[in-house]
């Protein structure tokens, strides 16, 4: 297989343990050979990285260097550098977002070398140009999972004031009453227990006790792209990762000084037969970035202030964001990236309409019900050792998070402290095999008043925080990528997780993964995998003991890890410069799935965490690009069919919709767009079943214009003011709202 290096990929392998690791003793020693031997002969090849049409530099360009794990980054005026061991033969691979990838031959000698100029076409629509979650930088046609990519400059487009608001229009991914599903993976937990698994350049950001994706300390300024991986992948990133992963990819350091200034203001237009009061409803935030060089160190900077007075009673929030970076040694192959992210945020709770008549407003007795949350993630990037035939990467982190319910039936708090680091070696070798072998380690400690350790009975409260439980979490995993030739590609990959809690039995998983690509001809590829995917229960999944909003929820000791055997064919296909296709067939046999039910014997007057003994998600992933007119109309669509089934019921699982619909309609560059976004009703949900259920269909307005250094953008939102329930029942979605986003660069 084709495999370029990134500092933010996992490898597994799929050679027997044993095996695998005496192959790796073997090519280790060959990659430190001539360190023995003495200090090779460096060859520097400088070059540009260009647009094709205009000639204008591509800052941030990534240039590989094939079979190796040499890379770099094109800085601002589009320059880059890269050393090479000795004279040679090499191939570079140079990709960017929006720009067809391209590859130079160059022979390295020991005389000056004239500089390359490399000039990249630019796309007339955006698809995927690298992928660094799945491998260390491949051709999305050169692998075997289905991946979905939204770049930075997407995200801008779209006019969103977080991650949550765009990936709803990524291929394979829906949003559950504000929680994130890939390809059917996931239902409604309140953000308990997340089958996608949330990453920031490669470190985990799910919170320690919920175990639950957090939007808001992801950044949103300071974004490359974010790259989605569907389907099971316990094999490469362990536990949470049994629907798919998202990584979000911050941007490469780049050369001289960038401030960016980013305020918006809008307002909702609640239905006058809907209105609960007589002030305006509005939402307001303002963004300040600055990137420069200090010393040896790029730095980053962000600091951010929102607010909201939500569309409905009781749903307001208020939040402060600081996030920052440094890259030391950026252009080297050894650099080292520091970064924290830090997020405390006050927001009121709404659990349930007051009645149908009144959807937007809430049972009296909740009004000014709110729940604070902090949350700061540090971790460290760093390269210490690499060669062109070998990479060594250490990823140490630290996560605190801590979250305080003001309700007026609980007072729940809990606050978690993990401390992470995974090591990752990766071999090259005779331009055939790439090996990679790593580790996990983790340790969560845990402080709370409702997590129950102790099965009491129900209706009791634990009320002693010494009781909680403390996680650990240990993993290693190999993985072997193998180019059999130019067309043909496969991969294999193993990974044992052991999950230890206090106060229950370990859980061990043992997940194997085999992949293959074929690549016919340039523009068609041809994908299939098997894989197992895995996750341990969440803290509060297991333990919580408490009462919210009228319901008993009580703990499940006896809860087991969830996973799933998944297996998916597919393919990518570009036709011609005016079109994209990708589809894929995609089956998931779940064992041991943990869903909400009623607790035994107390049919709807309590509720727990349960094993679903089986169950089954199969269905089809397909996603078009088309240019309808060459610079002037472009349409982007995704379309998702889910047939889901709980085995033992023989229903479907609890809200997932069939149908499932997203387009934009862009015109001049997104100057002006239309979004949809539609999806069936779901067929079977958990409290209400006689609740009246429809579909939701949705339509955006967005609009663009340059004025002197500014951009200003405007955004209708649910234009056509659809009322509909947001999937879980009883809970009402958006009305319409307008909003108008300033950002200025400078």
């Amino acid at each position: 297989m084709r495999n370029y290096n990134h500092m933010s990929a996992r490898r597994l392998a799929a050679l027997g343990a044993r095996g695998a690791l005496s192959t790796g003793w073997v090519h280790l020693a060959a990659a430190m050979a001539p360190w023995s031997l003495g200090a090779q002969e460096t060859v520097h090849i400088r070059g540009v990285v260009v647009r094709a049409e205009t000639g204008e530099p591509v800052a941030g360009a990534r240039v590989l260097v094939r079979h190796t794990s040499l890379q770099t980054t094109a800085d601002v005026d589009g320059s880059f550098v890269i050393a090479l061991p000795g004279r040679g033969d090499y191939t570079l691979f140079v990709a960017a977002d929006g720009f067809r990838a391209e590859e130079r031959a160059v022979e390295a000698g020991s005389k000056a070398e004239p500089l390359l100029r490399i000039r990249l076409e630019r796309l007339l629509f955006e698809v995927p140009s690298l992928n660094v979650t799945v491998n260390r930088g491949t051709r999305p046609g050169d692998i075997s999972t289905s991946v979905a990519v939204m770049s930075g400059d997407e995200l801008e487009r779209r006019n969103v004031t977080s991650l949550d608001e765009a990936l709803p229009f990524a291929q394979g991914v829906t949003f559950n009453a504000g929680y994130m599903d890939i390809r059917g993976s996931t239902g409604i937990a309140r953000g308990v227990g997340s089958r996608v698994l949330m990453l920031l350049d490669g470190h985990r950001t799910l919170s320690g006790v919920e175990s639950s994706v957090d939007f808001g300390v992801l950044p949103i300024l300071d974004v490359e792209r974010i790259e989605i991986v569907k389907g099971p992948h316990s094999t490469l990133w362990g536990s949470n990762a049994l629907g798919g992963v998202v990584n979000v990819i911050t941007l490469p350091p780049l050369a001289g000084t960038r401030t960016v200034v980013r305020g918006y203001y809008g307002l909702f237009d609640t239905p006058g037969h809907l209105s609960f009061t007589d002030r305006r409803l509005s939402m307001r935030g303002v963004q300040l970035q600055h990137s420069q060089k200090i010393g040896p160190a790029h730095a980053t900077v962000f600091l951010g202030r929102e607010g909201t007075d939500g569309f409905r009673q009781n749903g307001s929030m208020d939040r402060w964001r600081l996030r920052a970076k440094a890259i030391f040694r950026a252009e080297s192959a050894t650099p080292w990236e520091l970064f924290a992210s830090w997020k405390s945020q006050d927001a009121e709770e709404f659990f349930t309409w007051a009645s149908p008549d009144r959807p937007l407003e809430v049972d009296p007795q909740n009004l000014q019900d709110w729940k604070r949350q902090s949350d700061l993630i540090a971790g460290l990037t760093a390269i210490p050792l690499a060669t062109p035939e070998l990479k060594l990467e250490l990823r140490p982190q630290i996560h605190y998070f801590r979250s305080e319910n003001h309700f007026h039936d609980n007072m729940d708090f809990h606050e978690s402290t993990r401390y992470r680091t995974d090591l990752q070696l990766s071999l090259y070798s005779d331009n055939r095999h790439t090996l990679t072998f790593g580790g996990d380690a983790a340790y969560t400690s845990v402080a709370s008043n409702f997590l129950d350790t102790e099965t009491r009975a129900a209706g009791t409260r634990p009320g002693v925080t010494d009781l909680a439980p403390d996680v650990t979490d240990l993993a290693v995993f190999a993985q072997d990528e193998i180019e059999f030739s130019e067309r043909l590609q496969a991969s294999a990959g193993l990974r044992f997780d052991m999950h230890r809690v206090s106060f229950v039995e370990d859980d061990l998983a043992l997940n194997p993964k085999i992949g293959v690509v074929y690549r016919p001809s340039q523009p068609l590829s041809l994908r299939a995998s098997v894989s197992r995917g895995y996750r341990s229960p969440s803290v509060s999944e297991r333990f919580t003991s408490t009462t919210v909003f009228g319901f008993r929820v009580v703990p499940n000791l006896e809860l087991r890890g969830e996973s799933a055997w998944a297996a998916e064919i597919g393919t990518t296909m570009t036709p011609g410069d005016r079109i994209w296709f990708d589809a894929a067939l995609f089956w998931s046999e779940y064992s041991g799935l943990i869903e909400v039910a009623a607790t035994p014997g107390q049919l709807f007057s309590s509720f727990q965490f349960r094993n679903v003994p089986e169950a089954r998600v199969r269905g089809l992933d397909t996603g078009v690009r088309v240019l309808l007119v060459p610079g002037k109309l472009n349409l982007k669509a995704n379309y998702m069919y889910l047939d889901s089934e709980d085995r033992q019921s023989g229903k479907a699982l609890t809200y997932r919709s069939r149908n499932n619909l997203t387009a934009t309609l862009s015109g001049w560059t997104d100057l002006i767009a239309l979004d949809l976004l539609h999806r069936s009703e779901p067929e079977t949900v958990i409290r209400y079943p006689n609740d009246e259920r429809g579909p939701v269909t949705l339509l955006d307005l967005r609009l663009k214009v340059r004025i002197k250094d500014m951009d200003v953008q405007t955004k209708v939102a649910n234009l056509l003011q659809a009322e509909y329930v947001d999937v879980q029942e009883r809970n009402p979605g958006a009305s319409r709202s307008f909003r108008v986003t300033v950002t200025s660069r400078f």
